[in-house]
C-alpha cells in the first residue's frame, strides 16, 4: 500500500469513528449520572415517544412563513420535507404542503397535553406512496435517536452480587435490561419524585416541567412489573435504598426496527407469531438464585413490552393485519395488556396504513372510533412536488428537453384530475372570477394548486386579497383533505409522463439541426388523443393552461422585446428621415448621426415596422414613406430659417411619438407580420444570421439575449418559444 493509499484510508477510518462515536446509542451510565444530565438538559431527557416523535419532525423539517405578519394567517406554513423524506433514502417520498401541514399538527398535538393511547391511521389511496411515507419516517426516526438532539434513555439493572453476598454472576455483575424500555425516572417511586425533580430544576425549566400535562407522566407512570419486583426485592437485601440506587443504571435506548426493538413494523403477509410469552432463560435462572425464590420476580413479557415508548407500526389493514388491529383494541382502550398473571403497561405510538375501502373493517368496533385519528396521505396537489417526482424516476436531465414553464404546467395538468372542480371556499370568496381569465382557469384550479403551496398570487385584485380572511382560508385548507383522493396516482402520473416524454423525445429528435423542445402544443396532442386519459382533467382545464400559457410568453416575449433607449431610438428616426429622400440601395453616411445607412426596403421595413400602426391597417408604406419624405424636405427648410436642430421639427416628435406608443401596444406585430423577422429568429447563432439590416440583427439579438437573462431560456429554447407563437399566431389567423 502506497504512503498517499495507507494516508486516504486512515483518514476515512477516523472520520468513520468519529461518526460513530457521535451516535450515542450504547450509552450507560450511573444513575448518578443520569440525575445530572436531567439538570443540564431537562427537556431532551423527559420525553415520552410522542414528545421525541414532534422534536424530531421538528428536527428534518425546515420551516417557513413568509405570511407570518398576515393578520388573516392560520399557521398555514411552507416545510421543506426534503431532509425528513427525500435526503439519503432509498426511494424519496415528496409530500405537498397539505401533507406537511399535517404532519407538523398532528407531532404538534403530541405535546398540547397527557397522550391517551389512539392508533394514528394514515388513510390513502393507492398510489399516493403510504407505504414510503412510512418507511421514510420511521428511518428518520430511528436515526434521530442516534443523536444528542434525539437521546432517549431506559432503565438497565446492573446488579451486584457481591453487595448481596452472593457470586451469582460472573465478575459479580448481572444485567438486567427493562424489556418495557421503561424511563430511568420511573425507578424513583412515585411519591418522591416530585421532591428529587424540585432539588433538580430551576427557575422556567422547573416551572414547565411541573405545569405542562404533557410532562404529567413523570408524576403518575410506574415502572412495568420486572422492574418494580427487583427494585422491591433488593430493598429487603441491602442496608439502604441508596445502595439500590448504585444497581440502577440509564442507557440509550436502542431503537432497531430490523430487530423490533423499540420499532416493530407488520406487513399484511406476516403470520401471526403463537409465541405469546417472552422471556429470557438465563436471566430468569439467576434472579431465582440470587433472590431464592422463582416466582419473586417473573423475567416474561410480551411483544408489546418492545415498543413500549416505542412505535408499533402496521403496513395495510390487511390479511393478518386485520387480527393485529382488532387485538390492539383493548390496549388502546385500557393502555395495558394481559400477560399470564401479570398486567404489562403499553403507552406507544400505534400506526396503521389504510386504503379508505378498507374503513368498513373497523366501523364495527364501536369504542374503537374515539381512538382512531386519521391522517390523509393523498395524491400530491403541489406541482413542484410532482416535477420532482418525476426527476427522481427519470433524472434531472429531462428539464433540458422542455421549454420553461412547460414541465410544470404537465403537472399542474395532472394535478388538476386530483381536484374538486367546485370549491365552496372559492365560490363563498370570489364573486366575480371572469376578471382573472388572463390568469387563472375557470374553476379556479390554479389558484388553488397556488394557495396550497401556500403562495398568494401576486395577479389577486387588492380587494380580493383583503377578502382571503380567516374563516376562508380555514375553509379552503380543510377541502385539501377531501382532494387528492380521486384523479391521477402516484403510479399512473409516472406511467403517463414516461409515454409522454418517450414519445415527443422521439418525434421532436433534430435530424439535421438541435432537437425540438416539447412546447405545450405537444402536451394538447398527447392528452386530447387519449380519451380515458381526457376524462379525468376537469372540462376546459387543458384548453385554459394553454391559453394562459401561451399569454404570460407573449407577456415575457413582449418585456423582452422593449428597448426604451430614447438616444437608440432618437438615432433611429433621424437615420430613416435622412433615408427617405433616397433611393434603395444607395449607401450613406447621415449627417445628423454620422451612422451609415444602407437604404434597401428591408431597411426601411426595419423601422417602419414600429411607425405604422398595424390596428388599422398596413395602408400603403410607399404612401406612408413619400409623406414622411415631402414633410421632412418642408422640416430641413425651418431647420434652416430658424435654426434648429432635426429633433426640434415637428416630423421627428410626431414620428418619435408614435415610436413609442407603437413599441408597447404592437411590440409583437412586427415578429409576427414580418417572414423577415422570423427567418431571422431560425436563423439566429448561424452564418446566415449575418446577411440581415443592422437594425433586424439588433432587435432579435436583444430580444433572445433577455428571454436567456430575464427568463432563463437557454439559446435555442429562446428561439423555439419565439417561433411557437409565431406558429400559433399564424394558425389562428
Amino acid at each position: 500500500m502506497s504512503p498517499k493509499t495507507q494516508r486516504d484510508v486512515t483518514n476515512v477510518m477516523s472520520i468513520l469513528d468519529k461518526k460513530l462515536k457521535s451516535e450515542e446509542k450504547g450509552t450507560v451510565i450511573s444513575f448518578n449520572e443520569f440525575l445530572e444530565r436531567v439538570s443540564q438538559h431537562p427537556f431532551k431527557i423527559f420525553r415520552t415517544v410522542f414528545m421525541l416523535f414532534h422534536d424530531m419532525i421538528h428536527f428534518y423539517i425546515d420551516e417557513e412563513d413568509e405570511y407570518s405578519g398576515d393578520p388573516e394567517n392560520v399557521n398555514y406554513k411552507t416545510y421543506k420535507c426534503d431532509r425528513l423524506f427525500v435526503e439519503d433514502t432509498d426511494t424519496p417520498f415528496f409530500s405537498d404542503l397539505p401533507l406537511a401541514n399535517r404532519l407538523v399538527k398532528l407531532a404538534d398535538s403530541f405535546t398540547e397535553g397527557t397522550q391517551q393511547n389512539q392508533i394514528y391511521i394514515f388513510m390513502g389511496p393507492p398510489g399516493s406512496g403510504k407505504s414510503t411515507f412510512l418507511n421514510n419516517l420511521l428511518r428518520r426516526f430511528q436515526e434521530y435517536t442516534t443523536t444528542f438532539d434525539g437521546q432517549n434513555w431506559e432503565i438497565l439493572w446492573r446488579i451486584d452480587t457481591s453487595k448481596l453476598g452472593l457470586s451469582a454472576h460472573e465478575n459479580g455483575i448481572l444485567e438486567v435490561p427493562c424489556p418495557s424500555h421503561d424511563h430511568p425516572i420511573l425507578a424513583i417511586p412515585k411519591a418522591h419524585r416530585k421532591e428529587v425533580i424540585e432539588n433538580l430544576l430551576t427557575g422556567d425549566e422547573k416551572a414547565k416541567i411541573f405545569s405542562k400535562k404533557e410532562y404529567d407522566w413523570i408524576f403518575k407512570n410506574k415502572t412495568c412489573t420486572i422492574c418494580s419486583s427487583i427494585f422491591a426485592a433488593l430493598l429487603n437485601k441491602v442496608n439502604s435504598p441508596s445502595e439500590v440506587f448504585e444497581m440502577v443504571h440509564a442507557r440509550r435506548n436502542h431503537f432497531h426496527r430490523r430487530l423490533g426493538e423499540g420499532i416493530s413494523v407488520y406487513n399484511p403477509g406476516d403470520m401471526e407469531q403463537k409465541q405469546l410469552v417472552f422471556t429470557n432463560e438465563q436471566i430468569q435462572k439467576e434472579l431465582s438464585t440470587i433472590f431464592k425464590d422463582s416466582n419473586i420476580i417473573k423475567y416474561i413479557f410480551s411483544r408489546y413490552a418492545k415498543t413500549n415508548n416505542g412505535v408499533f407500526a402496521l403496513m395495510d389493514v390487511k390479511g393478518h393485519n386485520e387480527k393485529r388491529l382488532i387485538d390492539l383494541h383493548g390496549i388502546i382502550s385500557e393502555g395495558v395488556h394481559k400477560i399470564e398473571d401479570h398486567e404489562e403497561n403499553v403507552n406507544s405510538l400505534f400506526i396503521a396504513l389504510m386504503n379508505p375501502e378498507d374503513k368498513d373493517k373497523i366501523k364495527d368496533i364501536g369504542s374503537f372510533a374515539d381512538r382512531i385519528k386519521e391522517i390523509n396521505v393523498n395524491y400530491v396537489l403541489n406541482f413542484t412536488e410532482e416535477v420532482k417526482i418525476y426527476y427522481h424516476s427519470f433524472g434531472r436531465h429531462i428539464a433540458r428537453h422542455f421549454l420553461p414553464g412547460v414541465l410544470e404546467n404537465f403537472a399542474k395538468i395532472i394535478i388538476s384530475s386530483r381536484l374538486n372542480p367546485e370549491s365552496e371556499a372559492i365560490k363563498e370568496w370570489i364573486k366575480d372570477t371572469q376578471k382573472y381569465e388572463n390568469y387563472c382557469d375557470e374553476n379556479m384550479l390554479l389558484l388553488k394548486m397556488s394557495l396550497y403551496s401556500n403562495v398568494i398570487p401576486n395577479w389577486l385584485a387588492d380587494t380580493d386579497r383583503k377578502n382571503f380572511d380567516k374563516k376562508i382560508r380555514r375553509k379552503l385548507f380543510s377541502e385539501s383533505e377531501k382532494e387528492g383522493q380521486e384523479g391521477f396516482s402516484g403510479r399512473e402520473s409516472i406511467n403517463i409522463f414516461n409515454d409522454f416524454y418517450s414519445t415527443y423525445r422521439r418525434i421532436n429528435r433534430g435530424i439535421d439541426g438541435p432537437d425540438k423542445l416539447i412546447n405545450m402544443q405537444d402536451i394538447r396532442s398527447f392528452f386530447v388523443k387519449d380519451v380515458e386519459r381526457r376524462k379525468k382533467i376537469p372540462k376546459g382545464f387543458l384548453d385554459s393552461i394553454i391559453r394562459l400559457y401561451d399569454y404570460n410568453v407573449m407577456e415575457e416575449i413582449k418585456e423582452a422585446l422593449f428597448n426604451h433607449n430614447e438616444d437608440r431610438i432618437s438615432r433611429d428616426i433621424q437615420n430613416y428621415l435622412f433615408a427617405c429622400n433616397y433611393d434603395t440601395g444607395e449607401r450613406l453616411i447621415c449627417p445628423y448621426t454620422n451612422e451609415i445607412v444602407d437604404v434597401s426596403d428591408q431597411y426601411f421595413e426595419s423601422i417602419e415596422r414600429r411607425l405604422i400602426r398595424f390596428d388599422n391597417g398596413n395602408g400603403d408604406i410607399k404612401e406612408f414613406r413619400s409623406e414622411v419624405a415631402s414633410k421632412f424636405t418642408i422640416a430641413l427648410q425651418e431647420m434652416n430659417i430658424n435654426n434648429e436642430s432635426i429633433t426640434q421639427t415637428r416630423v421627428y416628435k410626431d414620428l418619435y411619438e408614435v415610436y413609442i406608443n407603437n413599441l408597447r401596444v404592437n411590440i409583437l406585430e412586427p415578429m409576427l407580420r414580418y417572414t423577415a423577422y422570423e427567418n431571422a429568429i431560425k436563423e439566429y447563432g448561424t452564418d446566415k444570421f449575418k446577411k440581415y439590416d443592422q437594425k433586424t440583427k439588433e432587435e432579435v439579438t436583444f430580444l433572445i439575449k433577455n428571454l436567456v437573462n430575464k427568463f432563463k431560456y437557454t439559446e435555442e429554447g429562446a428561439k423555439q418559444v419565439c417561433l411557437y407563437i409565431i406558429e400559433k399566431k399564424s394558425i389562428q389567423n
